[in-house]
């Protein structure tokens, strides 16, 4: 079965309108998505912590997260939701009000903080509207610029575990050093 989950997100990756990637502007206040694997607890101490970065940086953050329950216990908030198993169908794709819900918004950045191949956030970053994204290699070609550990392949995909914190800080250290030529 996990197969065909897998063969009908490539699909669905693979039919995508082609998106034309545009790198933010540092000048003006951004938007920014973070999507990243909760905890089990939904307490997110390290997802809260970097929030609290990109907000000290002048940035409006939303933030979409996915823990592997069928009952979540976190309110649904405008700048903050964590998806769980109901939010998702028999194939593994999120429901339609959760796709309406996730295009609403338009970002200027998304950085992808999943740490390993974990399917319903792959739909979460494939279908988010946002002008650049950014994300770990996870051999799946949803993002506009990777970060990849030391001696990583996509193959390793779940066998390796990476910390949200040290993902988040190369993704930024990289981000602010390129400028956009817009």
């Amino acid at each position: 079965m996990r197969k065909l989950r897998q063969y009908i997100f490539e699909y669905l990756c693979k039919h995508q309108p082609q998106r034309t990637p545009r790198f933010p502007h540092w000048e003006k206040p951004l938007k920014v998505l973070i999507i990243y694997e909760s905890d089990e607890l939904e307490r997110n101490d390290a997802i809260k912590s970097i929030r609290q970065d990109l907000l000290k940086r002048r940035m409006d953050v939303s933030m979409w997260g996915y823990v592997p329950k069928k009952v979540i216990e976190s309110l649904i908030l405008p700048q903050s939701r964590i998806l769980g198993l109901e939010d998702y169908n028999f194939f593994g794709k999120p429901k339609e009000d959760v796709i309406t819900d996730l295009r609403a918004m338009h970002y200027d950045l998304m950085i992808d903080l999943t740490t390993h191949t974990l399917l319903p956030l792959r739909y979460i970053a494939m279908y988010a509207d946002a002008d650049f994204k950014a994300g770990l290699n996870l051999g799946e070609g949803i993002h506009d610029m990777l970060i990849a550990p030391p001696d990583f392949s996509p193959e390793q995909g779940e066998n390796i575990r990476i910390e949200t914190t040290w993902l988040y800080e190369q993704m930024m250290n990289f981000l602010l050093k390129i400028k956009s030529n817009d």
